[in-house]
């Protein structure tokens, strides 16, 4: 792959972070008034449509986040000049991490734990489910962070 092929890559998925990243911004700015979450919140929330369609959202654009998040620092990664066609992507997290970008193996564990647990349905664990958005609003800095790092 050429230098040009991977920039125009590395571009579309900072792009796509960034349009991500602002629509969850916004999505928890709606719901900002009611944090940190709890579980009666959280009851409240899973019986209105309006307040359901934003928890939905979020979950999506976390999860999507991430997801992208894994190819940009590949293509962040080729644009170093680094050799990542064989790397598993937990690899690639530690090679970024040595090259000054703020993540590491632990925080990518603890996204894909979280990721994991908004995946499933919303069950009737209300505890759970605010446990799990207040630590998600905690990687919206991280996620800024990133972002600005790869981008440097």
């Amino acid at each position: 792959m050429n230098t040009q092929t991977i920039q125009k890559r590395f571009n579309q998925y900072v792009d796509e972070e960034e349009r991500d990243l602002q629509i969850l911004k916004e999505d928890i700015k709606a719901l900002k008034q009611f944090y940190p979450f709890e579980p009666d919140t959280i009851e409240r929330f899973l019986t209105d449509k309006e307040y359901l369609r934003i928890l939905d959202q979020i979950t999506y654009r976390f999860m999507k986040f991430q997801d992208t998040l894994a190819r940009l620092i590949r293509y962040y990664l080729l644009l170093k000049g680094e050799n990542v066609e064989n790397m598993a992507v937990i690899d690639m997290i530690n090679l970024a991490e040595k090259l000054g970008i703020s993540i590491n193996e632990n925080l990518w564990f603890e996204m894909r734990a979280l990721r994991n647990s908004l995946s499933h349905e919303y069950s009737n664990d209300y505890g759970q489910i605010a446990e799990a958005l207040n630590r998600l609003i905690g990687f919206v800095e991280i996620f800024e962070k990133i972002i600005k790092e790869v981008k440097r």
